[in-house]
């Protein structure tokens, strides 16, 4: 559970124009994680459009990172194996929440667990995919190239100034493209930002 977030608590998705019905109905605002929540046992059906949604496969899994201003950064790289030109992407939050700590314009790299939602969202987006690691018995999310399969490995994609989502807030006109995810997304990974 993120940092602030407390376990008697059932925290919901409300976007901004839904304040005041949720607040009429007795949901409660909680100024430290910045969220609205019910308690473990308030009626929960009164509450069900704003509830967040099961993810098959992830009921454990704890997603350390959440964003209402979201987009998929797209840049065009060459392919480490086969040189083919091929379309790489990452998730860029303009703002969020990283274990309850406001962050402003990050990337996120090595992503773990993603939610339904942003999933949806990235199925245009066909050779970004969860991959298994053979070395640990974990997955994670990573870009392909649609000629030879390569794996185009994150490394290769945020470290170095040179890399087109090392600083997308300075990169060149073009050359990263921002697609709008809609409404709030829940992932976990590693978060990129300059200082």
């Amino acid at each position: 559970m993120a940092a602030g977030m407390k376990s008697d608590r059932l925290y919901l998705y409300v976007p901004p124009e839904d304040k005041a019905e949720v607040r009429a109905l007795g949901a409660s605002w909680d100024a430290e994680s910045l969220c609205w929540y019910i308690g473990t046992g308030d009626d929960r059906a009164r509450f069900s459009k704003w509830l967040p949604e099961p993810d098959e496969g992830q009921e454990d899994e704890e997603f350390s990172i959440t964003s209402e201003e979201a987009y998929v950064a797209s840049a065009t790289v060459a392919c480490w194996k086969c040189r083919s030109r091929i379309e790489v992407v990452c998730i860029y939050c303009e703002s969020g929440t990283v274990p309850g700590e406001p962050l402003s314009q990050f990337t996120v790299s090595s992503i773990r667990a993603i939610d339904s939602v942003l999933a949806r969202q990235l199925a245009p987006w066909r050779t970004f995919r969860e991959v298994r690691s053979e070395a640990d018995d974990e997955s994670y999310f990573a870009n392909h190239c649609p000629h030879c399969s390569a794996l185009q490995d994150d490394m290769h994609l945020h470290s170095e100034p040179d890399h087109p989502f090392f600083s997308i807030p300075r990169s060149a006109p073009g050359a990263v493209r921002l697609t709008p995810l809609d409404g709030r997304v829940r992932l976990s990974g590693d978060e990129s930002f300059e200082v």
